[in-house]
Formats: structure tokens, C-alpha cells, sequence
């Protein structure tokens, strides 16, 4: 799977999160996903620190992005 890919697939999640409304989840299904979430989040940064130290060690000029 290419690089492009896989931001083609977070960015569809992050669309998929903005219209889920959690006010209509059970208690415990909201829980269960929050689990979830944290641990994939969890993943994902430690892949996103690889790859941006691997980034840096290129010499590669890395401009900070402040969230929308």
C-alpha cells in the first residue's frame, strides 16, 4: 500500500468521525470505540514519529502545520 493510500484512508476516517453523531451511542459502545480509538491513536503516532525522524534525518525542512 503507497504512502498516498494510506492518507487517502485517514482522511476518509476523519470525514467518517466528523459526521458520527456520539450523542445517539449506547454508553458502553461509546466507550468501547474510545478504547479503541486511543489505542489506534496511539499507533499511529508512533509511526508518524518514525516517519518524521526519518524525514529529518534527510535534511528535510519539516514547517510545523497548526490544527485547524
Amino acid at each position: 500500500m503507497s504512502t498516498r493510500d494510506v492518507m487517502d484512508q485517514l482522511h476518509a476516517a476523519i470525514i467518517a468521525l466528523e459526521d458520527e453523531d456520539v450523542r445517539a451511542l449506547p454508553e458502553a459502545t461509546l466507550t468501547e470505540q474510545i478504547d479503541e480509538l486511543v489505542a489506534m491513536l496511539h499507533q499511529l503516532d508512533r509511526h508518524l514519529t518514525r516517519v518524521a525522524n526519518a524525514v529529518l534525518s534527510r535534511n528535510f525542512v519539516v514547517s510545523e502545520v497548526l490544527a485547524a
